[in-house]
């Protein structure tokens, strides 16, 4: 039996204070406080504000339905700029900050003290996807006549994005199926007798072309850090292999990237809350952006994020720290006031360069490595601690 998709939750309404560069203050409401402020900033919002900039977002809470958000905005902008001084320094006394604090009170998590915007990674941090990519990644090494690798296998691979995925699983898959030194007879190719289906020019639906030619992926070095390395990370891999492997793996995934896929606990909870108290959201993964839609929607989270890169939208990914210097530009906010929520090494390795706080989660993937290890600012259980 099928499960039925999410219900759709109304949204929030927001009121907002911005001070233009003249030391006016502009009063607004908007369900999306990123995403209007980013639009004011680039002057596609108020024509009042157009010219005024630069515009320094003062204060914002969650107010609830859009006519109470209405009558509360009438209200401010019936007062005098004396007076929408004061009610401001007021209502923040009062700890309605809605970056910190709920509208009962509630205090956020320490960690998030003087944050203005939330980056997440995705795969084990936000969801468990290895038992999909396990099954596309088997696929693929089957479509090859390669042994497969199974769940615990993948769940060591993930995090440095889909090529490289496919390159130590062809090295695990090669080292199990040859004796060292000994070359398999049966193919040119290192592999096995490659499924005519598939074609290393093959256009993949929603994903585009794989690629031709794969840098330092064939018989010289690899790729995978040295870190990282692994018995199996001595074999060479064939970089017409490696593209035939990570076409095939590209084709099976896209199939159904969630349908064994899970959020992790609380990740709702805590998503759903920050979103609530106006803080504005990116998501930072290495995964191919195809696939990062589907998934959200599956979860009902295509809402929560202002701002979705992917490992291919970018020259660079984690753990440089380029996607998170991007995402604080595009919402105008200084790296400090940025954090970076993660379940691995590359994830805090790239918000320390970034300049970002970072804030480790212990369930996700790190290659059998425990998350604390890579000294991130917090750890927590659950992104539930966050509110």
């Amino acid at each position: 039996m099928s499960e039925s998709p999410p219900a759709t939750k109304a949204p929030v309404w927001h009121l907002y204070l911005l001070e233009t560069a003249g030391g006016a203050l502009y009063t607004g409401i908007t369900t999306e406080v990123a995403r209007r402020l980013a639009e004011h900033r680039a002057g596609r919002g108020a024509k009042a504000l157009r010219g005024r900039g630069p515009l320094r977002l003062l204060h914002h809470e969650p107010v609830g339905s859009r006519g109470e958000a209405l009558r509360l905005e009438a209200e401010i902008k019936r007062l005098s700029a004396a007076r929408k001084w004061a009610w401001l320094a007021a209502r923040q006394q009062a700890g309605a900050d809605g970056y910190q604090e709920g509208r009962q009170g509630e205090r956020m998590h320490p960690i998030l003290d003087g944050i203005e915007l939330v980056a997440f990674d995705l795969d084990g941090t936000l969801i468990d996807s290895v038992p999909d990519l396990a099954l596309a990644v088997d696929a693929a090494l089957a479509d090859l006549d390669l042994p497969t690798a199974g769940e615990a296998k993948v769940r060591d691979w993930v995090g440095n994005g889909s090529l490289t995925l496919m390159e130590r699983a062809l090295r695990y898959a090669l080292a199990s199926s040859t004796p060292a030194g000994e070359a398999d007879p049966s193919t040119d190719l290192r592999g096995g007798a490659v499924n005519p289906s598939l074609g290393a020019t093959d256009a993949i639906p929603g994903i585009g072309p794989p690629l031709r030619s794969v840098p330092g992926a064939s018989p010289v070095a690899s790729p995978v850090a040295s870190s990282e390395a692994s018995p199996d990370s001595a074999v060479e891999i064939d970089s017409d292999l490696l593209t035939l492997a990570h076409a095939a793996f590209l084709a099976h995934y896209a199939r159904a990237p969630a349908a064994r896929t899970r959020l992790y606990p609380g990740v709702s909870e805590g998503l759903d809350a920050l979103r609530a108290r106006g803080m504005p959201l990116a998501l930072i993964t290495n995964k191919p952006s195809a696939f990062i839609a589907p998934i959200l929607e599956r979860f009902g989270l295509q809402g929560h994020f202002g701002l979705c890169l992917g490992g291919d939208s970018l020259p660079e990914k984690k753990p440089h720290p380029a996607p998170l210097l991007h995402a604080a530009a595009h919402f105008d906010v200084a790296p400090a006031a940025c954090l970076m929520v993660g379940d691995s090494r590359h994830d805090i390795a790239a918000g320390k360069m970034a300049g970002f706080r970072t804030l480790a989660v212990p369930y996700g993937y790190n290659h059998g490595e425990p998350v604390r290890d890579s000294g991130p600012d917090g750890v927590v259980e659950s992104l539930a601690e966050l509110v």
